[in-house]
């Protein structure tokens, strides 16, 4: 049981650190003039692809894991995530396209926790403890301090990509608590099965919110699109990346983080996000990393180990109260 939580753990700070390439590929495609619907085209059609593999390799290798995934009841929740998913490019791509800095969008996007913290109290009655709080509040005190508020012109760079990335933070949330709604009737079909399924369905559900899209009269940088633009092989090598370091492996490990420990810790866990991606933003965008940036890094860093470290804990006061309760049990019965 110990051994399967310490896998929920690493697995949600590694979806984390995985999340903070995505604005820098982003960005980079941004600098190449690829607006945000060819962006969100890309990502979405290379991650369906990489679904479709996928599945019809567990088709040949495992035709029951492959079988159970296509029961109804399991279907629904991989849909639902897809739709979410699917709205979630968009605006993310949209933001990095606006020249929110790669840095700032994924630190606004950092709300998730409070509101994961609150609806699961609310629908999913996960217990609100005082550990979370403490690791959130800290964790939020490391977001405004890296944001520097103070500065209002670094602050609020690009106020429409701001947000953006502050309601992508909301529907994050909303995705970590479908997919541990969705975990009773996904929990014995391989993760990599079920992310396939996620991906392959936020193209299909993402069809339709991207041809409303571009009919939207917004800059564009947005909405413009052209095959020319991304059939050259640099721009989709770098959608095949968007796809896979951004898609496919954070939210494989969020699917395994979320089988072992509950939304509110793994939404806390990767608030990991923002490091990444102010490291990868300071190598390959020349961001430039600020004391606050280090300062707010490391209260984001001590709220994940307040976590860690209360949880087990926790699970050792449980354990020691189970094996009480067995012994009192087995008392009264002799």
């Amino acid at each position: 049981m110990q051994k399967r939580i310490t896998i929920g753990y690493i697995a949600a700070l590694l979806g984390g650190f995985s999340f903070g390439s995505l604005p820098i590929l982003s960005a980079t495609l941004r600098d190449y003039a690829i607006s945000s619907l060819e962006q969100s085209i890309l990502r979405l059609v290379f991650g369906a692809s990489i679904g479709l593999v996928i599945l019809f390799v567990f088709w040949i290798s495992n035709k029951d894991n492959f079988k159970k995934s296509l029961v109804f009841s399991t279907q629904k929740s991989y849909i639902l995530q897809g739709l979410i998913f699917s709205i979630m490019i968009v605006l993310y791509l949209s933001s990095i396209a606006l020249r929110t800095p790669a840095g700032e969008a994924a630190l606004l996007i950092q709300v998730h926790p409070i509101v994961t913290l609150i609806v699961g109290w609310f629908l999913l009655k996960e217990k609100v403890t005082k550990s979370k709080i403490t690791s959130v509040v800290i964790a939020i005190v490391g977001i405004i301090v890296l944001t520097e508020p103070w500065d209002w012109e670094s602050f609020l760079t690009s106020i429409i990509g701001d947000l953006l990335a502050l309601l992508l933070g909301i529907l994050y949330a909303f995705y970590i608590l479908v997919n541990r709604w969705g975990t009773r009737n996904t929990k014995e079909i391989n993760p990599s099965v079920s992310i396939a399924w996620v991906l392959i369905w936020s193209l299909i559900t993402g069809i339709p919110f991207l041809i409303i899209f571009s009919f939207l009269p917004l800059p564009s940088i947005l909405v413009a699109f052209s095959f020319e633009s991304i059939l050259k092989l640099g721009i989709i090598g770098l959608g095949f990346l968007l796809a896979f370091f951004g898609s496919l492996i954070p939210y494989g490990l969020i699917m395994i983080a979320t089988r072992y420990i509950e939304s509110s810790r793994a939404s806390i866990l990767l608030l990991t996000e923002p490091i990444g991606a102010i490291l990868f933003a300071y190598i390959f965008l020349n961001e430039v990393v600020t004391i606050w940036y280090l300062i707010g890094g490391l209260c984001i860093l001590l709220a994940a180990i307040i976590t860690i470290v209360f949880s087990e804990k926790e699970f050792e006061r449980l354990e020691i109260q189970k094996e009480s309760d067995e012994y009192d049990k087995n008392s009264f019965k002799n």
